[in-house]
């Protein structure tokens, strides 16, 4: 049976051809805000160097940036007294925010995208859908850079007088209460947090990189700098630096072994983009995960949005159980499989690198007559939590994890007769997850929004066609909203369709499947 799959994977390789898009984002790519040179620029893990996005330089001067959960890349466009939002194709550049002068942005764990105003003194924020609040302000005149910490606080870089010594960090509140953090600080820049929690700061006047544990202890974590101006952490804890007016990214190892990465013509704010769901390669874009029901072991299909790229075996699963779902449970940036047994109730997580097992652990066992069917982060504190259902009520559960351990739990809303949960993904843009519906007798499809646990709205969806069923949701096309994911277990067939919010906009066959393997994820 390997040799069969191994064929059609050779079969792909051989006869499909793969789009290739140069400015697409991709997990561990290092992004620059290019300030007058009207550009960002894209940084592969070697320092190679390619464009992103370019604009009009009269209207687009990108400086600091940030992704959201998406993917998007936001960037803060003062020659147009705007925020630019990006999708993860590069294909457009679209004014997410107006009438503000931005400074720094940066996201907090429910999506929200927190601005710094520099002609009002104040910090507005902006929820996904774009409406704006004041978090903080006005008259904070010499306010400069932000970095959420996981608990929440918004740790701020404040100019002062801009002599040495006068330059400070203040930490405000999620209800937006300022206390001092830090202080004697010279033209203090960026923050960043490691993953440990130390919080790190861009002393621009000594040429410094200051590191302060949580208790607020200061260290110097490297001196000798060309004026540091703005930070990114990567995932294996290296600090990029953008150094200016050298234009320099400067890359610091955990031990402080500092080399310089890239000289890009322009130096402005970093960023990394984010994993994505179901992005076993980490290129940035979706692949499928396939089940053999007679051998039990599962494989992943690398693609180019609809087309094969590429596959590898993954683990073979134990008897009695079925991978229900995909995310990053130990936060290492690597999709996992989330595995459950209908018969024990039982539930585990196993931990993977690309299509390598590296370990596992069992999560919380569910109680009697309930399922678990998919996996999505409804708290927003970045972690993945499981969706349940029980068939006898139709009733739908979250159960809010810690890696995989149980936390919390609150009921969801109970379904319709006929229908079932099939995917979670955020349609409608707000920063929270909704379940995605199908009913397999009417072939009709449906989007339940959530806030939390809680049903706010529903749509519903294009109906499917005859033998095709629907397997779940993720952003295919990378334009940064998640399309439907069809299978037709007759002819093995898969196929794509592209939606904005409920509304199909387009459609694509996929790669059809080898005998006795079937669609699985996303």
């Amino acid at each position: 049976m390997k040799q069969s799959l191994i064929k059609t994977l050779l079969a792909f390789l051989l006869f499909t051809a793969a789009a290739c898009y140069s400015t697409q984002a991709a997990p561990g790519d290092l992004y620059d805000g290019g300030l007058s040179d009207a550009k960002i620029y894209k940084f592969d893990t070697a320092g190679t160097q390619t464009v992103f996005v370019s604009g009009s330089m009269t209207t687009f001067q990108p400086d600091w940036l940030a992704f959201d959960s998406q993917g998007n890349l936001f960037a803060s466009n003062p020659a147009n007294s705007t925020i630019s939002k990006i999708p993860p194709n590069g294909s457009t550049i679209t004014d997410f925010a107006t009438g503000i002068n931005p400074g720094d942005i940066a996201f907090d764990a429910a999506g929200n995208l927190f601005a710094i105003d520099g002609l009002s003194g104040s910090i507005f924020k902006y929820t996904p859908s774009g409406a704006k609040t004041t978090f903080v302000g006005p008259g904070f005149n010499d306010l400069v850079a932000m970095a959420f910490a996981s608990d929440g606080n918004l740790f701020v870089t404040r100019r002062g007088a801009g002599t040495a010594g006068s330059g400070s960090i203040v930490k405000f509140t999620p209800a937006g209460a300022i206390s001092p953090f830090a202080g004697g600080l010279f033209l203090p820049k960026d923050l960043a947090f490691d993953s440990s929690g130390n919080l790190y700061e861009a002393d621009s006047g000594s040429g410094s990189v200051f590191k302060f544990a949580p208790n607020g202890t200061q260290t110097t974590f490297k001196a000798g700098l060309n004026a540091p101006q703005s930070f990114a952490f990567a995932r294996n804890g290296n600090l990029f630096v953008g150094e200016c007016p050298t234009c320099d990214i400067v890359k610091i190892t955990p031990t402080g072994t500092s080399s310089v990465f890239a000289s890009p013509p322009a130096v402005g704010g970093l960023a990394f983009e984010p994993p994505a769901a179901y992005d076993f390669n980490q290129d940035g874009k979706r692949d499928y995960l396939l089940y053999n029901a007679v051998t039990h072991q599962t494989a992943i299909w690398y693609l180019n949005n609809n087309v094969f790229v590429g596959g590898a075996f993954g683990p073979t699963l134990p008897a009695n159980w079925q991978v229900v779902g995909v995310a990053d449970f130990d936060r290492d940036g690597k999709p996992d499989y989330a595995l459950f047994n209908a018969v024990t109730h039982q539930t585990a997580i196993w931990y993977l690198n690309n299509n390598v097992f590296v370990g596992g652990a069992f999560g919380p066992t569910l109680p009697s007559g309930w399922d678990l069917v998919a996996v999505g982060d409804f708290n927003a504190d970045g972690k993945p939590d499981y969706v349940l259902y029980a068939p006898a009520t139709r009733q739908t559960a979250i159960w809010y994890l810690n890696n995989n351990a149980f936390v919390g739990g609150a009921f969801g809303p109970t379904l319709p007769v006929n229908w079932r949960v099939v995917g979670v993904a955020d349609f409608n843009g707000d920063g929270k997850p909704d379940y995605l519906l199908f009913n397999s007798s009417t072939l009709q499809t449906g989007i339940w929004y959530l806030s939390g646990s809680s049903l706010v709205g529903g749509a519903f969806g294009p109906s499917m066609v005859s033998g095709y069923a629907l397997i779940g949701a993720a952003d295919f096309d990378r334009d940064g909203k998640p399309d439907y994911v069809l299978y037709n277990s007759a002819m093995q067939r898969t196929a794509v369709w592209y939606l904005n919010n409920s509304a199909f906009v387009g459609g694509a066959f996929g790669p059809s499947l080898p005998v006795n393997w079937s669609l699985i994820a996303p």
